[in-house]
């Protein structure tokens, strides 16, 4: 009887043992057919959120492949694609061009859709993101400006905007971010906010969408130029050197496209020069903002964004009568980091993100001022031929000084927003922490940019620290330099057509042609045109 209840006992201590003991889980990643090969058996698996998920595989896996090489699945696109009249090319995979392109499709089964990125699929998107944080090794057309969903993927996820939350066309946007992945609370949300690890899953879900409307995605595919004959848009070219032809051509680049705005304009498609905003990157503790917000006493229920309280956030503007510049803060992201969105490494510039939790010790915001044309004079050439591009020269000198005083490498000046007020270089030893993942180098930033903007930003950030106590002490750490918030070139159009005003066929959308200010607003200008573009060449609607 003692041995029966020693074994009890030893039982007893296996069965605690087991409760205590560390479990793993694993994601396993398989195709089906190489069950079978194996001789397993594909069971029926009931997805739980969170727990058990399977998501589709990508289309190269999921290919037939012939000994020639040959898909069966590029067979049926190719006899699909023999039914349709016309063909509709969209450059640019972002907001603008993907609820364009969803649209398109949508309305009408007849139209080929074929869609240039000059950057990658979110899934190599991330691997080539992740060898730029981990390696410093920046893709110059895979990066956080290039590739699928544009540069707000890896940002932070803002659905706010200005155009109001009760139209038809924002309600759609949203129900459609719904539709593929997002929580349906953004649809009562007073700030909605999807976050980048997000927006990764919604993209790919709206690009089997596409796929499985029939368009064609070509990633990796840069546009060259636009081919125009007779003022009239009929295709385009890519840098790999093919050329699609097209009965109307939707222009969805990014802020970034520099090369094919000059392009554009030695094509003589109409341009103008765009006001935007420039400056810098400025950092807290969220824990300082918390206890701004909050008082000391509610601040403690943020929890790093688990807590019955969100993380506070803020917004600051201040404009100066005298000469109209505004200044203001910009892309503000609680609990996030400050990433590079350089495209390439000899011109430095940065931007904020955040992910769905908002769990960083930091948060960050833009604070610029508006740069205007008689900014930007000094970069026009001696004839004053092309003073629409200024704007982007005015970008390009700024990005490539800061590159310099950060030492090169991607490595970010900063300067405390006390020294920065004092213009003197904050000590390297004493400077706050930073979330910058690349490193940091103390520097004179009251250098960086032309004095009246210097002085314009200083003069607001002491207005703004009388608002919120701290804001420019010396736990704030400004980073330089923040030049790319919006495209300082405009694509002029008809605002009826929404063509180009002397390019018949050519459709600009979106924040890169200076129409949109954002998520929503391109997503819903993206809408809009594919509806103009039906209307003109297809009478569809």
């Amino acid at each position: 009887d003692d041995d029966d209840d020693d074994d009890e006992e030893e039982e007893e201590e296996e069965d605690d043992d087991d409760k205590h003991r560390v479990q793993f889980s694993y994601v396993i990643d398989v195709s089906d057919e190489f069950v079978e090969m194996c001789g397993g058996s594909a069971r029926r698996v009931r997805a739980e959120r969170k727990k058990v998920e399977r998501t589709k595989m990508e289309e190269k896996e999921e290919e037939k492949v012939d000994v020639n090489g040959f898909s069966r699945d590029d067979e049926f696109k190719e006899e699909k694609n023999k039914n349709k009249k016309r063909t509709v090319v969209i450059v640019g995979l972002g907001p603008a061009g993907l609820f364009c392109a969803l649209t398109l499709a949508r309305l009408s089964a007849d139209t080929k859709v074929v869609i240039l990125e000059r950057g990658e699929p979110v899934e190599r998107r991330g691997k080539a993101i992740g060898a730029l944080f981990h390696r410093r090794r920046l893709s110059e057309t895979s990066n956080l400006c290039y590739g699928e969903g544009g540069a707000g993927t890896w940002s932070d996820g803002k659905l706010t905007t200005r155009i109001g939350r009760n139209g038809e066309e924002v309600k759609d946007v949203f129900k459609t971010f719904v539709k593929f992945g997002a929580p349906p609370e953004i649809l009562q949300m007073g700030k909605p906010h999807l976050g980048t690890d997000r927006m990764v899953k919604i993209l790919r879900n709206a690009r089997y969408e596409l796929e499985k409307m029939g368009c064609e995605i070509m990633f990796d595919e840069t546009c060259r130029t636009v081919m125009v004959e007779g003022n009239k848009a009929v295709g385009v070219t890519t840098e790999s050197g093919k050329t699609i032809h097209a009965e109307a051509v939707v222009l969805a680049t990014g802020h970034s496209s520099r090369a094919l705005f000059e392009q554009l304009s030695n094509d003589g498609v109409l341009l103008e020069f765009q006001s935007f905003a420039s400056g810098f990157r400025i950092e807290h503790p969220q824990e300082l903002l918390n206890e701004l917000q909050y008082g000391e006493r509610f601040a403690k229920e943020v929890e790093r964004g688990k807590g019955r309280i969100p993380v506070a956030d803020y917004r600051v503007a201040h404009t100066n009568k005298e000469d109209n510049r505004g200044v203001f803060s910009f892309c503000m992201c609680p609990g996030g980091q400050i990433v590079p969105t350089s495209t390439n490494v000899h011109e430095l510039c940065i931007n904020g993100m955040s992910f769905s939790r908002r769990q960083s010790l930091w948060a960050n915001s833009g604070l610029v001022t508006n740069v205007k044309l008689e900014d930007c004079a000094p970069f026009n050439d001696e004839h004053e031929t092309k003073p629409h591009l200024s704007g982007i020269l005015f970008q390009q000198d700024i990005e490539r000084k800061a590159a310099v005083l950060g030492g090169g490498d991607l490595t970010v000046p900063v300067q405390t927003a006390h020294d920065f007020l004092l213009g003197v270089v904050s000590d390297e030893k004493s400077l706050p922490s930073s979330s910058y993942r690349l490193g940091i180098k103390s520097a004179d930033l009251t250098t960086l940019y032309p004095q009246h903007l210097t002085e314009a930003i200083q003069f607001a950030l002491k207005k703004f620290d009388k608002q919120m106590p701290g804001y420019a002490g010396k736990e704030a750490l400004i980073h330089a330099p923040e030049t790319r918030t919006s495209s300082p070139v405009r694509i002029v159009r008809n605002s009826e057509s929404l063509e180009s005003e002397n390019t018949k066929n050519l459709f600009p959308i979106g924040e890169g042609a200076g129409y949109a200010g954002g998520i929503v607003s391109a997503a819903v200008d993206g809408m809009c045109a594919s509806k103009k573009v039906l209307a003109k060449l297809l009478k569809v609607v």
